[in-house]
């Protein structure tokens, strides 16, 4: 995978299980992510994305995310649900999307940013930047990332119908806002879980309700083998 050091499994057996990273952060935060899959007996790989951890450098686009993660997806098909965090939810839509069947079957989304333009409208008014400095920063993340910060947004990103599609967000998140999850479910098939409110954008990580929906999504990949 380009420019990502190396990558961690857990359990026996080739993994079934994908647990991806927020951003600003490496895998060692979806250890509870890890623990509980394990627990069910599901073997469970995690990486540093790009940018992120001990992979190389200090700058890394979604682009690059989305990229690393559909290698993985394509060297073990053997993964049929992935775990994603926060502004990683974008990076997993689009490797599901454009990874090739059959492909994982289900997508458990942590606290999901809907939008990377959402992102960039709230960071730049909580620092009242003029229109012009935002537009400017929109036209150099799309010469860096190859796209339009319009493409990234989980609600056109193309999930296959095939994919369960599941969301536990706390209703009290100051980080990402839960409107962001209901913008997601609104949009699509996803089934909304709220977590309780407090637990935080990432205390949610390693809470009951992640592991409540985390265990539905494992049933469901199960049922769909039979």
């Amino acid at each position: 995978m380009p420019r990502v050091a190396s990558a961690y499994a857990w359990g026996d057996g080739e993994p079934t299980v994908l647990a991806l990273h927020g951003w600003g952060s490496d895998s060692t935060a979806m250890s509870s992510v890890v623990q509980a899959a394990v627990a069910c007996g599901e073997p469970t790989m995690c990486f540093d994305a790009p940018g992120h951890g001990v992979s190389p450098g200090s700058q890394a686009t979604i682009t690059e995310y989305a990229r690393a993660t559909r290698e993985v997806l394509q060297r073990f098909p053997s993964i049929h649900t992935i775990v994603a965090h926060s502004l990683a939810s974008l990076a997993a839509i689009e490797a599901v999307a454009r990874c090739g069947a059959p492909g994982p079957r289900s997508v458990l989304l942590i606290a999901p940013a809907c939008s990377l333009s959402l992102v960039l409208d709230r960071w730049a008014a909580q620092r009242n930047l003029p229109d012009g400095v935002a537009t400017l920063i929109d036209r150099e993340l799309e010469r860096r990332d190859g796209v339009p910060v319009s493409h990234w947004d989980i609600r056109t990103l193309g999930i296959p119908s095939s994919v369960q599609l599941r969301i536990v967000h706390d209703p009290a998140d100051d980080v990402v806002p839960f409107s962001d999850a209901v913008l997601i479910a609104s949009a699509t098939t996803a089934e909304l879980r709220e977590a309780q409110p407090g637990t935080g954008h990432y205390g949610i990580i390693g809470g009951d309700a992640m592991r409540a929906a985390l265990t539905a999504c494992l049933q469901a990949s199960v049922d769909h083998e039979r």
